[in-house]
């Protein structure tokens, strides 16, 4: 029998009652108390203990109004703390699962391959790897681009509700995350207890870290950008996620899904273009083999619901290079894509004027217009992307579009907005607007 007397870390109840009350402050968090792990087992389904609940109803009576959104691992032991922590608090919020958070957490893309990694190294070397090399182990993250992108995705989350967001995870992401961010090569004493956690809140323009009795302060908050490996990093995880990572087709997955690197938010969609019919076919047989399901038939793709994601294969299998592709887009900030090839290879390629719109803050059309016969579904999405970023359209952008439709005739500008009501998404009164220039 343990004589060990749990009780919530110091460190924990410190940073509780220093973070502002008035910012949106995300937690990462250890799960509660649990037993021992069985021999050569990884444990997923050992529970938390009566103490371990005992101590997370604790936590969740200190946070009690201030506790605001509950994110978890799948897993047993972090979903019975979350809703642990619900009770104590005596709040009526949603638990929601979160696999960025584990099963299996954001710095494991191949769960299969990662395994090998615990097998040859241990948990210490594993450790020591995350939070001290740049390079990723097989199956897994490169690990400064994974802590980034987690935090972005958590504050994301949390949004700008003030309040104690709290997202329920394991130890090697707490540690991991926590090091990357603070720029602390954190070793082995520095491990959470259960219930010790990494916080992180924006104040003053600033992003703010604090774990244990370090605080860092980042000048900047948008932690994650276009460039070569965050993109790449990216698409791993989603197409691990939708097409498994040990896909045989040659592939591009490219467009507007990399906002998700700015924003923290989920892609809503994704969109694989093959560039044969046998890459293609090979999509659509790991697409069905992973359970997706087939949704209606759109004009130019086979469609796809996965998880969270709708995924489209488009039909066409030209052009045959990223190159080509990316050259197709209309927005600068769709011009990104990475190329994957058998054998986990990935390329990316970014288009300088996607990188210009990030620094400018600003929706940036690429001219001329090589689709401009979707020139008004083009001013759909310069809109949506703007309100989905908090960025700007320059009038000049908008303009040069407008011109594209009102420079054609009435049959082809009929047609124009007949492709309009096929492809965009709605909204945003650009039919409204063509209407009105139409009169």
């Amino acid at each position: 029998m343990s004589t060990v007397e749990w009780r919530i870390p110091p460190s924990t109840q410190h940073w509780i009652e220093e973070v502002p009350s008035s910012a949106a402050v995300a937690v990462l968090l250890r799960h509660s108390v649990r037993g021992h792990l069985p021999h050569g087992d990884a444990g997923w389904a050992v529970p938390i203990t009566s103490e371990g609940l005992r101590i997370a109803q604790q936590l969740g009576a200190m946070l009690g109004g201030r506790l605001q959104t509950l994110h978890t691992s799948p897993l047993p032991r972090c979903i019975q703390t979350a809703e642990a922590l619900r009770v104590g608090a005596a709040v009526e919020i949603p638990v929601v699962p979160d696999r960025l958070l584990g099963d299996p957490g954001v710095y494991v893309v191949d769960g299969k391959v990662a395994l090998s990694n615990w097998q040859s190294l241990g948990h210490e070397g594993v450790m020591e790897h995350l939070v001290s090399h740049d390079c990723p182990l097989p199956g897994m993250a490169a690990p400064g681009s994974a802590a980034r992108f987690l935090v972005q995705h958590m504050l994301a989350a949390a949004g700008d509700r003030p309040g104690i967001h709290v997202f329920v995870t394991h130890d090697s992401l707490v540690t991991a995350t926590a090091a990357r961010i603070l720029g602390q090569p954190l070793g082995t004493e520095a491990w959470p207890w259960y219930l010790e956690g990494a916080f992180f809140w924006r104040a003053d323009g600033c992003l703010q870290t604090a774990y244990r009795d370090h605080c860092r302060q980042h000048e900047r908050t948008d932690l994650n950008s276009l460039d070569e490996i965050d993109v790449i990093e990216f698409a791993r995880r989603e197409v691990a996620r939708i097409v498994g990572a040990s896909c045989d087709a040659r592939f591009f997955l490219a467009g507007g899904a990399f906002k998700a690197l700015l924003t923290g938010q989920p892609p809503r969609d994704l969109d694989l273009w093959a560039p044969s019919a046998r890459d293609r076919a090979l999509l659509l047989q790991a697409l069905d083999g992973r359970g997706a399901h087939r949704l209606p038939v759109r004009p130019y793709a086979d469609a796809f619901q996965i998880g969270e994601r709708e995924v489209e294969v488009p039909f066409k299998t030209e052009p045959v290079t990223l190159e080509e592709r990316l050259a197709l887009f209309d927005i600068a900030l769709s011009a990104v894509g990475v190329e994957h090839l058998p054998g986990d290879g990935w390329r990316a390629i970014v288009h300088p004027l996607a990188r210009e719109s990030v620094k400018r803050r600003e929706v940036l059309l690429l001219k001329p217009l090589v689709n401009w016969k979707y020139a008004l579904a083009t001013l759909e999405r310069m809109r949506r992307y703007a309100a989905e970023l908090g960025y700007q359209v320059p009038a000049d952008e908008e303009a040069e579009a407008w011109q594209e439709f009102e420079s054609q005739s009435a049959e082809m500008q009929a047609g124009m907005l007949e492709r309009f009501d096929r492809t965009a998404h709605g909204g945003y009164r650009v039919r409204e607007e063509a209407l009105h220039r139409l009169q």
